[in-house]
């Protein structure tokens, strides 16, 4: 088996009358364990001496079971690329140009893998409850410090809301492949995924009220996102170039790392004329 790390994704495939199906999605809460002790329905794997296990966490199902086969369809090429650049680890193999499933029962996702995922997720109106992902929130003046406690009678609409702005953004990045606007740089991370910061142009709450919608989310490094919640760095809403405080900056006057035609115009103008402060 692969190494499985606490906090891991879980993407979970089942065989359902004898066909593959994207099932649910999972978060591991432990390690790869080694155990005696027989899995709930023993039948096909009864008497054996040693088990592995991985607990998991947070599982939650797909309300219809998505067939494989329709994924190896839609996603062909995509697929078939990822193997190209890859072809250990994978769920998957190819033969005579045709995808199939291989036979293991545990396989590593690569980042592009998992981007697939993320995007039958969101075609199909998936939305796993993975949990509030474990971000250290540095307080600024726009996105304030998260309370450490939850006042009776709202515990479930603050849980809610976190998972929605959680997954939004999780796709808003996966969509862009994890890549900052401003430099064009991803966080690499132990498990072998990547990762990124989402930003609201128009902040969420206080003064603002902004919207947590596509359109108002930026993805950003951790220290570009640190200087458009200052203000100290923004994106022109007319000419699209890159605009610092610091005229020395090597951001300054410069093209963006890449563009995304969803990311809405009014929200530009809302931090470039008042977190920005220009006009």
């Amino acid at each position: 088996m692969e190494k499985v790390n606490i906090n891991d994704t879980i993407i979970h495939l089942v065989k359902i009358k004898n066909k593959y199906h994207f099932y649910g999605i999972s978060t591991a809460n432990s390690e790869l364990i080694e155990t005696n002790e027989e899995p709930p329905l023993s039948e096909d794997w009864g008497d054996r001496e040693i088990y592995q296990r991985i607990n998991i966490t947070n599982f939650t199902k797909v309300e219809v079971p998505y067939p494989i086969d329709k994924i190896f369809i839609e996603y062909h090429q995509n697929l078939k690329d990822i193997l190209q650049n890859n072809r250990d680890g994978q769920f998957y193999n190819l033969y005579r140009e045709e995808l199939r499933v291989a036979q293991k029962y545990f396989a590593a996702c690569s980042p592009e893998l998992y981007n697939v995922f993320d995007l039958i997720s969101r075609s199909i109106g998936f939305k796993p409850e993975l949990g509030i992902e474990n971000n250290i929130n540095v307080p600024t003046k726009n996105e304030p410090q998260s309370p450490d406690y939850n006042p009776a009678g709202r515990v479930k609409t603050i849980i809610s809301r976190l998972i929605r702005d959680t997954k939004l953004s999780r796709l808003t990045k996966a969509e862009n492949n994890w890549k900052c606007q401003i430099c064009g740089k991803s966080i690499q991370l132990p498990n072998g995924f990547y990762d990124s910061e989402g930003h609201h142009l128009k902040p969420l709450g206080g003064e603002h009220q902004g919207p947590d919608i596509e359109g108002n989310i930026i993805i950003l490094c951790p220290y570009h996102h640190t200087e458009f919640d200052y203000g100290s760095i923004a994106i022109n809403p007319e000419t699209k170039l890159i605009e610092h405080i610091d005229s020395h900056n090597q951001y300054h006057l410069k093209q963006l790392a890449y563009n995304r035609e969803n990311l809405g115009s009014e929200f530009l103008r809302y931090h470039y004329g008042l977190i920005f402060n220009k006009s």
